[in-house]
């Protein structure tokens, strides 16, 4: 075997990411992670994608986690560059997302107030501690193998999520990280993944409170999806004839068109089966969610006296998991072995229950209908207007990712939902400007397929800065934003609380102006009854560029559901 060359800090760290099989990074450069640039630029399975805004790069290594269970790798630069990013890092967190976030970091031993720094040269490590799987802050280049296998092994095992890895520069204006000479270091070993085998027992145990109930319900979390779980909780339904209600971070673990589809859970707005579907049942069954949430909170609260049986979507129990209705377990290996130790077992089919369904989501459907239809002429445009002419023109295959406010909430409401891409959202830690990044991403991923990047003026307006970039890469998104010159949602919010509003109006640009100046479509609607034709038009334009569809809207409650 030849001996092993020596390396810098920077070419270590890519062989690390050649040896993980990344197949992407996303980055903005700066000066501390000078050193990874170089040595990326000799691994040619690495595809880079250089972004404009720092926030952005985290967020698509977010989205790239979600869309293929593989880690996403982002690289920024020390201080500003992890602190800037760091709401992408808290949304992998809580969406159960696998992240590895690399960044340069202050030397080891800086001085106070050094380049990119504070007075604490640990301050950014210690800072991700909280939203992190694992925090680590490399000391010697000797490490680094260990250390960033070590990573890839956290961010993808058990309950996915991600890691932050800091490698620390020489010195303030140093081109090197760590130290100046090359050294030799340990061969790169990859740390197979682990996942929590579901225990015999508790599979039986779950499968005798299930066959005992009368008239089980269903609660998926987003485990189910990021497990890719989707056709074992199918198939549970249908044996036990079983409702699907799911979190509102989890909409895509079951197609609507499923005769058991529920709906969605959440403090405010959840979906009428679902909430009927939790009155009438005896036994609530959750899987993928975890213990000590908002979301299992919100779902005890829905049914109190009801019993709960819960396989939780952790790395392994804790605290607060109790008895033996309460346990961990990957929910893809729980739900397989599940169904074979229910073997031939069959609920009768429940026709009454499944027409009652049914003729609930047709109810629903014909209802907004007849909201929609007294404003069909409206200027500005009624937001629901948009939403009808979104399902018309996009197929089950569509991949909508929604930004949050205003757009998210109308498009949770009407939006046909096929698979997790038909609705994809920030999630519980809802930061705003999800839409374009995870879009772009959506696009490099799934070619073939139509992407849209939903997005409210405000929200759009602190992503914008990454259009350039779809145009650069030839991710061809259609890009719609509602404008209405606010962030509406705050502004609502204001409204019903205080009767007016205070800091929550803007002017917005001409937002169809600056995409054509990126070198994208840019189309502005102001008819109601141009919106349908211009989403085509906008659709038929992403064959060979990104293209934008800006919607000039009113600003309307919610419509009933």
């Amino acid at each position: 075997m030849p001996a092993r060359p020596a390396m810098h800090a920077g070419e270590a760290v890519a062989e690390a990411l050649r040896e993980e099989g990344v197949e992407r990074v996303y980055s903005v450069p700066g000066s501390h992670v000078h050193p990874i640039y170089d040595g990326l630029s000799r691994v040619k399975s690495v595809r880079f994608v250089t972004c404009k805004q720092e926030p952005n790069v985290s967020l698509m290594a977010d989205a790239y986690g979600r869309l293929t269970g593989k880690p996403g790798v982002c690289v920024v630069t020390a201080g500003p560059g992890s602190v800037n990013s760091m709401a992408g890092v808290a949304q992998a967190y809580g969406a159960a997302s696998p992240l590895v976030h690399i960044a340069g970091a202050v030397p080891l031993k800086a001085d106070r107030e050094a380049f990119h720094g504070v007075d604490n040269p640990a301050f950014v490590h210690e800072m991700f501690k909280n939203i992190t799987k694992w925090s680590a802050r490399v000391e010697r280049i000797e490490d680094i193998p260990e250390v960033m296998a070590r990573a890839f092994h956290i961010a993808r095992s058990g309950r996915p999520g991600p890691v932050h890895v800091e490698l620390p520069r020489l010195a303030d204006y140093s081109e090197h990280i760590l130290q100046e000479e090359r050294a030799v270091l340990p061969a790169y070993r990859r740390i197979p993944t682990v996942v929590t085998p579901p225990d015999p027992q508790d599979v039986d145990h779950c499968a005798k409170r299930l066959m005992e109930s009368s008239s089980p319900v269903i609660a998926a979390g987003k485990g189910i999806i990021r497990k890719g779980a989707m056709q074992e909780l199918s198939e549970l339904a249908l044996k036990l004839q079983a409702p699907v209600v799911f979190a509102q971070d989890a909409i895509g673990v079951i197609p609507e068109s499923h005769p058991f589809f529920a709906g969605h859970f959440q403090h405010y707005r959840s979906h009428p089966l679902c909430i009927e579907a939790l009155k009438r049942t005896d036994l609530v069954f959750g899987v993928g969610l975890r213990a000590g949430t908002a979301e299992l909170t919100e779902l005890k609260g829905r049914a109190p006296e009801k019993h709960l049986l819960l396989v939780g979507f952790d790395d392994a129990p804790d605290s607060r998991y109790s008895g033996e209705d309460q346990l961990v377990a990957d929910p893809k290996l729980f739900l397989a072995a599940l169904l074979e130790r229910l073997g031939i077992y069959q609920r009768p089919r429940d026709e009454a229950l499944i027409r009652r369904m049914a003729d609930g989501k047709a109810a629903i459907r014909a209802s907004l209908a007849e909201q929609n239809e007294p404003h069909r002429g409206d200027r500005p445009i009624d937001p629901g207007v948009l939403m009808d002419a979104m399902n018309a023109v996009l197929d089950d295959s569509a991949v909508v990712a929604s930004d949050v406010g205003n757009c998210q909430m109308w498009a949770r409401t009407f939006r046909r939902i096929a698979t997790p891409e038909s609705f994809m959202q920030s999630g519980v830690w809802n930061a705003m400007s999800y839409g374009l990044p995870t879009a772009i991403v959506a696009k490099m991923e799934f070619p073939g397929r139509d992407v849209v990047a939903l997005a409210g003026d405000g929200a759009f307006l602190m992503t914008i800065g990454d259009l350039p970039t779809a145009v650069e890469y030839g991710a061809n998104i259609l890009v719609i934003v509602l404008n209405d010159g606010a962030f509406g949602q705050t502004t609502m919010q204001q409204a019903s609380l205080y009767g007016h509003t205070y800091g929550t109006t803007f002017k917005s640009p001409d937002f169809a102006a600056i995409a054509r100046a990126c070198g994208a479509e840019g189309i502005r609607v102001t008819d109601p009854t141009a919106v349908e034709a211009a989403l085509r038009q906008g659709l038929a334009a992403t064959k060979e560029r990104p293209a934008l569809v800006e919607v000039m809207v009113a600003r309307r409650p919610y419509p009933k559901i």
